[in-house]
């Protein structure tokens, strides 16, 4: 797994495997699921990145108990 992030538009990429991509799903909430020919996932972008793991960073060290879910 490897990780990239670009700056200038704020978005984490997340490589699950190496593949060739075929076409991108929106999940909601600024994730995008990439995936190849076979529907299999190859990589996750998550948009707005810096604020969204800081928020997620947050409530999990303050709610450590609890699940914490993408939002």
């Amino acid at each position: 797994m490897k990780t990239s992030y670009d700056p200038e538009v704020d978005a984490l990429t997340i490589i699950i495997q190496e593949g060739d991509l075929d076409h991108g799903e929106d999940i909601g909430d600024g994730i995008i699921i990439h995936f190849n020919r076979d529907h299999v996932p190859v990589e996750i972008e998550i948009l707005q990145a810096k604020k969204r793991l800081a928020d997620w960073v947050q409530m999990a060290l303050t709610s450590p108990s609890q699940e914490v879910k993408a939002s």
